[in-house]
C-alpha cells in the first residue's frame, strides 16, 4: 500500500507551522509539500503548496496564461482576417473608380459629339434659311 504521509510540526517566532510531505505514487515524480501556518487564535495565516512538477500545468495561473495567450492567438486572426478583407474592398474600390473614370470619360465623348451634332445642324439650318 502506499506509505503514511510524513508530518513535521515546527514552532516558528510563536507561530505552529504544520508541513506535510506526499510521497508520490510515480517514483519519478517530486515530493508534494503541503505547508500551513495558523496563529493563536487557529486562523490560517498562509498555506504553501510546492505541487510536483506535472501539476504546474493544471495550475490556475498558467491556464490563465494560456487562455490569455489564446485570446491574443484569436485577436491577431481576426486582426489578419479584417485586414485582409480591408484590402479585397479597397482592391474593389480602386477597380470601381477605375471603370466610373472610363464611364466619365465616355459621357465627355457623348456630350461633346451631341454638341457638335447641335452645331453642325445649327449650321445647317441657318444656310437653308439664308437661301
Amino acid at each position: 500500500g502506499t506509505p503514511p504521509p510524513r508530518q513535521l510540526f515546527l514552532t516558528l517566532h510563536g507561530v505552529a507551522l504544520h508541513t506535510v510531505m506526499v510521497l508520490p505514487a510515480n517514483p519519478e515524480e517530486s515530493w508534494q509539500v503541503y505547508s500551513s501556518a495558523q496563529d493563536s487564535e487557529g486562523r490560517c495565516v498562509c498555506t504553501v503548496v510546492a505541487p510536483q512538477q506535472s501539476m504546474c500545468s493544471r495550475d490556475a495561473r498558467t491556464k490563465q496564461l494560456r487562455q490569455l495567450l489564446e485570446k491574443v492567438q484569436n485577436m491577431t486572426q481576426s486582426i489578419q482576417v479584417l485586414d485582409q478583407r480591408t484590402q479585397r474592398d479597397l482592391q474593389y474600390v480602386e477597380k470601381m473608380e477605375v471603370q466610373l473614370r472610363g464611364l466619365e470619360t465616355k459621357f465627355r465623348q457623348v456630350e461633346e459629339n451631341h454638341k457638335q451634332n447641335i452645331a453642325k445642324q445649327y449650321k445647317v439650318r441657318s444656310q437653308i434659311s439664308s437661301h
